[in-house]
This record gives C-alpha cells, sequence and structure tokens, in this order.
C-alpha cells in the first residue's frame, strides 16, 4: 500500500456524505469498519471496507476483545493502519463532513511547526476550549458540570519553551460534540472562530473525542479505547488518559479551527445522557487522580492508568490483555 496515511471510519450505515467525501483526500487511505448492523453489500469506491468476517479473519486475536454493535470496533481499523506502516491517522465518524480545506489544513499542520502555538493554562485544572474559540455558553462532552460557570484560565505565549503537540483535535462546526444536557436546553447550531490554535499546558485538561483527530506515530500507542464503557464515555476516558500519558512523555494535545461539520444521525438524548453518566461522575475525580501517576513514558503511563481504573473497579481487567494486544499491533 503506498499511501501511509488514514482516515479511520466505523460504521454501521451505507456510505455516507461523510465518507465519500473523505474517500476523494489524495495521499490517504479510508478504512470503514463495519458491524452487525452494517449493510451486507457495503461498497464505496476509494474505501478499504472491513466487515465483521473480515476483521475476524484478519484480526482474529484482538477481535475477541471487542463485542459486536460498539464504537470499540473502531480499533480494529487503528490496527489495519499500524499493520501498514501508517505515518498519520484522521480519525472521524460518519456524519462528520470535511470542508473542501480540510485536507490542505491536516497536510499543513502535518508538515508544519508543531510548537508555536499560544498555551492554555488553569490552576483549576479545567479549560472549556470551546470558549477560546468564540463559544462562551457552550461545552464539550466530558467537561465537568461544576466548572461551567467558574474555571477562570489564562492564554500564555507560546513558543518552543512549550511541549509540541503530538494530537490534534480539530472542532466541528454546526452541530458539535457536546454532552446531553447542552443538547436538551440548547437548540442552535454552533459555528467557531477561524484560523486558531492552541496548546494545552500540563495538567490543564479539556476534553477531546474521535470525531476528527489527527494522531502522529508517537501518540498510537495512546489510541487505545477502554472496553467496557458506554459508546458516549469511552473516548473522552480515553482522551483524559491520553493527554495525561502526552504530558508525562513530554507533548501534550493541541486544539484547531474546524476542518468538519456535523450532520448529527439520530440520537435518543435521554439515552445518551444515561450513557453520559460517568463523564458527570467521574470527570474531575479521574482529572486529579490521573495527573498522580509516577511515569515519564507514553506507554507505561497508559499502562498506569489501566491498572489504576481496574484496581477501582472501573474498568473490566480484560482490559490489561487487550491493551497488551493491542501495543503488539504497533511493535511488531
Amino acid at each position: 500500500m503506498n499511501n501511509k496515511k488514514f482516515i479511520v471510519i466505523t460504521s454501521i450505515n451505507a456510505p455516507t456524505l461523510a465518507v465519500r467525501e473523505f474517500a476523494k483526500w489524495s495521499g490517504w487511505t479510508t478504512i470503514v469498519v463495519g458491524d452487525r448492523k452494517s449493510p451486507s453489500d457495503w461498497e464505496c469506491s476509494g474505501v478499504v471496507y472491513l466487515s465483521l468476517e473480515d476483521q475476524l479473519s484478519q484480526f482474529p486475536v484482538f477481535s475477541k476483545f471487542i463485542p459486536e454493535n460498539s464504537y470499540l470496533r473502531k480499533m480494529i481499523g487503528y490496527i489495519y493502519a499500524f499493520r501498514n506502516e501508517a505515518e498519520a491517522i484522521f480519525e472521524s465518524d460518519d456524519d462528520n463532513i470535511p470542508y473542501p480545506e480540510a485536507l490542505l489544513k491536516v497536510e499543513l499542520d502535518l508538515a508544519g511547526k508543531k510548537n508555536q502555538s499560544p498555551v492554555i493554562f488553569s490552576e483549576s485544572g479545567w479549560a472549556n476550549i470551546y470558549k477560546e474559540f468564540g463559544a462562551p455558553h457552550c461545552w464539550p462532552r466530558g467537561y465537568p458540570l461544576a466548572y461551567i460557570q467558574n474555571s477562570p484560565y489564562c492564554v500564555l505565549d507560546g513558543g518552543a519553551s512549550e511541549a509540541a503537540w503530538s494530537v490534534m483535535q480539530y472542532l466541528a462546526d454546526e452541530d458539535p460534540d457536546v454532552d446531553a444536557i447542552y443538547r436538551m436546553t440548547h437548540s442552535e447550531e454552533t459555528y467557531f472562530a477561524r484560523n486558531r490554535e492552541y496548546r494545552l499546558k500540563e495538567n490543564t485538561f479539556s476534553p477531546f473525542n474521535s470525531q476528527a483527530t489527527l494522531w502522529l506515530p508517537e501518540s498510537f500507542p495512546l489510541m487505545f479505547l477502554p472496553i467496557g464503557k458506554t459508546d458516549r464515555v469511552t473516548d473522552i476516558l480515553r482522551g483524559y488518559m491520553s493527554l495525561t500519558s502526552l504530558w508525562k512523555g513530554g507533548s501534550t494535545l493541541g486544539f484547531s479551527s474546524p476542518v468538519v461539520y456535523q450532520k448529527r444521525n439520530f440520537h435518543n438524548l435521554s439515552k445518551d445522557f444515561e450513557q453520559e453518566y460517568d463523564l458527570y461522575k467521574f470527570s474531575d475525580i479521574w482529572s486529579k487522580k490521573f495527573t498522580g501517576i509516577d511515569s515519564l513514558q507514553f506507554i507505561e503511563s497508559f499502562r498506569l492508568l489501566i491498572l489504576m481504573l481496574v484496581e477501582q473497579y472501573q474498568l473490566d481487567q480484560k482490559n490489561i490483555e487487550a491493551y497488551e494486544c493491542f501495543l503488539s499491533e504497533i511493535t511488531n
């Protein structure tokens, strides 16, 4: 395979507009990971489609850890990219449609300097990144409710003295990634400011998701989605864990203006609220516990966080073995 840059999406739908638009990205391979509910005749030009049968035959060991009808199957797409010597992975969802200029923006970020953007710092440990992109009354899924009205922070000058990003989270316009509480109390569309980019200073959290996220090779070991959590929790919890691990390894997370807009698939907001319960209850607790781990390396930090959650009965023990299996696909 000539292309070493990959777009990874999981879907139970027929090819969507988002999938068809991503498939046009020159120099990138688009992977769509199917599931039990996916159409049996799924086909889209320019897309590598992994049916459930393909997944079980090509990735039999790791597949045994992943339940059917689960967002977690997206990890099969990551592993496909790892096996094909990925140099960058951009993950998204089948309802996040890339803007015409999205490819150019992502390519420039891959080629450009990663350590010149302003840095956000908060003594409370939390900063609402949406405020810095012109949406002061909006907050991302996973942001602790206690800090919505009171989370002072400051923006510092960037430069080489601050950690460079290894993961970039692009925001999404129109129907961005917010929690069910926000969606049940607000109906307006949201459009974020253009041409902005920030990095997080160590120990300043802001949630990041799996909807328009660029991962560089050093961050690949941090892409593991915790097994046993709901689809509304797993990518955000992974974000807290990955962000902590990035800091421990001397790197950080970047946020950038949107390269996609979301035409959201149907969701039952009451069910979303129930699925998000762990985020409302534990986000702030997790952040404070995570930053206390003692490690100076990406992988070891992530391992320690999995062990911590298993020991606290917040993750199933099979995550330990599953993560080692995940790592073996990167290192082999």
